[in-house]
């Protein structure tokens, strides 16, 4: 290490010190500045040493249901028909609210879902029909 033997930090103080006496005012704010960039950083990482140091909440276990092995097939196709009699009530909540958004617009929207029912037809989608005991 014979590069570090000339090295003191008393002589590197001196010199700043030295140098600050010869210009001083142009001198004075970058130092300030850097000092204050520097002493800023530091701030930043003490203040990041004590930020998400809380201990995790539990979390929370969200179980499947499970079905017993002996479900009929009537009880299967009754919970499908359930699930399916769901999706057609959101299904119409959202075609009704999308109706009256067209009417606000001046749409006519009788003649477009008169349409789209004809195309429907045209391609040969037909609805299936729920089973007698399915009431939705």
């Amino acid at each position: 290490m014979k590069m570090l033997k000339d090295v003191s930090v008393g002589g590197g103080l001196r010199d700043l010190f030295t140098m600050l006496k010869r210009n001083p005012r142009e001198q004075a704010l970058p130092a300030f500045l850097a000092f204050l960039c520097s002493g800023f950083i530091f701030f930043l990482f003490i203040i990041d040493s004590k930020v998400n140091t809380d201990t995790p909440k539990k979390q929370e276990i969200t179980y499947v249901e499970n079905w017993s092995l002996d479900r009929t097939d009537e009880d299967i196709l009754a919970d499908r028909w359930a699930v399916q009699c769901l999706k057609d009530k959101h299904e119409t909540k959202r075609r009704e609210s999308m109706k009256t958004l067209g009417r606000m617009s001046g749409m006519d929207v009788d003649a477009i879902e008169r349409e789209a029912k004809a195309e429907r037809l045209a391609r040969g989608e037909v609805e299936v029909a729920r089973p007698a005991g399915v009431r939705c």
